[in-house]
């Protein structure tokens, strides 16, 4: 079998951008939305909401007692030998931390700067109490340990030593498995506790909150939960009357605007149209994209991956390839063959792959220009590579902020997109699913007093369009609200710090190359961006997640975790949940769909 034809099976590459999109929101705690696609290698993770960690010192305490009672076989057990951590003969650069895209997706990747020792964090952004997060977590994490060595696990929600490798002793590795399995599945464990508790891997969890500030920040979490949801019907109410004025205060292409984007937010309209669209409303309203160069980028990778031949594409690298096999000596050869088996093993990238293969053709005086199609599948590779997720989604945002600005030619029409810009912000601050550029706008406007200078402007349009006004008589609770939503996010943003701070102590003590850093969305782009500013290699992980965190659930774990809550309010929801999950299966089955497999640790 030639070299060719190994890659062939290595890697199937070519999965559309303009594809549907997964679009999922995730109630507290809240990720955001993650939009993910294969382009290459490339995802798009849009926004970040509020993030609450679930995790406390004492959270495993019923696991223990269940484990103690039913586990029959004392002692510790061996370390297998497929679960002994890889131990790597240099330290690792972040080009050599590779996440396979069933599992989740690379959202940045910075080189350590130039600070003794090199050490690099791999912070994973997680959803708590997903389920299915939480299982690709657990074999993100195993491919690290495995590859890397890593043996630090840093986490939100907890103080200090939080390991539960004590819970080894009551019994073989098959056995803690199958009584712990049921409790990530209820988001009483989450991924990483899970896998420390079945698995032998030396590890070590170390929470890295101050304590205080959690605690003042879970506070806050639990006093919005007292009002959240008797504040939706209220803002409801007011929707419903911007939708109804929305026709006559706004233009035919700022409603059309409009509409795009709530047909983006109910996922009606997939990522590369919702481009499209913006792109066409971009230039029939004169407005440069000059200023967005990440969108630019996208839309340029876009284009570009309409002029690929994906056949002609496979038939040319096997001919590279087998070229290569015939010219190129033997050392090379060997190294070819390990880049393919790592490409086949979720351990390189193809971005990696190809540089690999273009330095070799280089050495050995091969011409690429005979191979057109894959030159330009090359270059879509790299390109799409380039595409900074975060950047991408704030400037989705800031370009439609200025069409909508283009585009409010009047008083009227110019005051009604200023007060929807303040209510779209303030439902995403109810919801707790602010994203952190949004909730720096949100801060930036004097939203004191608001509900009456709503009922105020809503009123005097129904007027002056001859219809009946309303008296929108629970609104003031919206202004009573407001500083206590904002105080739990001022408290979450105060977290950032400490989490950083405890995190890089930690590391500086054990000296770990490689470390993992697990929180919530929300804290990730300031978090990313203290550590690059202290010198440490980061490299941003979020799992690939295909449906909704279940709100109720989470509020139930969060609620018995920090004893203001019970066990079986959590097991009553998750019974509920579960049984729901099972009629939506037996629909999906009726449908042709199939689940995939689960990984050996997997919960």
């Amino acid at each position: 079998m030639g070299l060719g034809t190994v890659v062939q099976t290595a890697s199937s590459p070519f999965v559309s951008c303009g594809g549907r999109q997964h679009r999922h929101r995730l109630t507290p705690p809240s990720q955001g939305i993650v939009r993910h696609r294969k382009v290459s290698d490339v995802f798009v993770f849009l926004g970040g909401g509020a993030s609450w960690p679930h995790r406390l010192r004492d959270c495993a305490a019923v696991v223990t007692l269940t484990l103690a009672a039913i586990f029959f076989s004392v002692g510790k057990v061996a370390l297998s030998a497929e679960q002994v951590p890889g131990q790597p003969t240099s330290a690792p650069t972040v080009s050599d931390i590779v996440i396979p895209p069933e599992l989740g997706y690379l959202v940045e990747q910075s080189p350590p700067g130039h600070v003794e020792p090199s050490q690099i964090i791999v912070h994973i952004q997680e959803a708590h109490t997903n389920y299915e997060a939480q299982r690709h977590l657990v074999d993100i994490l195993e491919q690290l340990i495995r590859t890397h060595g890593v043996k630090l696990i840093l986490v939100e929600g907890g103080q200090g030593d939080v390991s539960l490798a004590s819970l080894r002793t009551f019994g073989q590795p098959e056995d803690r498995q199958e009584v712990a399995k049921k409790y990530p599945k209820a988001g009483v464990l989450s991924g990483e506790e899970y896998l420390d508790i079945v698995s032998e891997y030396p590890l070590t969890l170390w929470g890295v909150e101050t304590n205080d500030l959690y605690q003042q920040n879970l506070d806050a979490f639990l006093q919005t939960d007292t009002f959240r949801e008797s504040l939706r019907p209220v803002l409801a109410s007011i929707r419903e009357v911007t939708a109804l004025l929305g026709p006559s205060l706004l233009s035919p292409t700022l409603n059309k605007l409009d509409e795009g984007a709530s047909a983006f937010a109910r996922d009606a309209l997939d990522l590369a149209s919702y481009a499209e669209f913006l792109e066409r409303q971009a230039s029939a309203s004169g407005v440069s994209l000059d200023a967005y160069p990440h969108f630019r980028r996208f839309q340029a990778v876009r284009d570009l991956e309409t002029q690929l031949a994906f056949d002609h594409i496979q038939q040319e690298q096997g001919q590279l390839l087998d070229q290569l096999s015939r010219q190129a000596d033997a050392h090379q050869i060997e190294e070819l063959k390990t880049k393919i088996a790592a490409l086949k093993d979720g351990q390189l990238t193809q971005q990696a792959f190809y540089r690999v293969l273009a330095q070799m053709t280089t050495a050995s005086t091969i011409d690429v220009s005979h191979y057109p199609n894959l030159s330009r599948y090359i270059r879509y590779v790299e390109d799409s590579a380039q595409i900074n997720p975060s950047a991408l989604a704030g400037e989705l945002e800031q370009l439609r902020a200025a069409l909508r600005e283009q585009l409010a030619s009047t008083p009227e029409s110019r005051a009604f997109v200023a007060m929807l810009e303040e209510l779209e912000l303030i439902e995403h601050l109810v919801d707790l699913r602010l994203a952190p550029p949004e909730y720096e706008r949100l801060k930036g406007l004097n939203i004191t007093g608001v509900s009456e200078r709503w009922e105020r402007f809503l009123n005097e349009e129904l007027r002056r369009q001859g219809l009946p006004t309303r008296s929108f008589e629970r609104l003031s609770e919206v202004d009573a609200a407001l500083p206590i939503l904002q105080r739990f996010y001022e408290l979450a943003l105060a977290r950032d710090q400490a989490l950083v701070s405890n995190a890089l102590a930690k590391l500086r003590e054990t000296k770990e190359p490689v470390a993992v850093l697990i929180t919530g969305g929300f804290h990730s782009p300031k978090i990313s961006q203290m550590l690059k500013e202290a010198g440490v290699g980061t490299v941003v992980v979020t799992p690939t997640i295909s449906h909704a965190t279940d709100e109720r659930l989470y509020r139930a774990v969060l609620k018995y975790k920090s004893g203001r809550g019970s066990l079986q309010d959590v097991m009553a929801i998750f019974a509920q949940t579960m049984a729901a999950g099972e009629t939506t299966k037996e629909a999906m089955s009726s449908m042709g769909h199939r689940s995939g497999q689960k990984g050996a640790l997997r919960p």
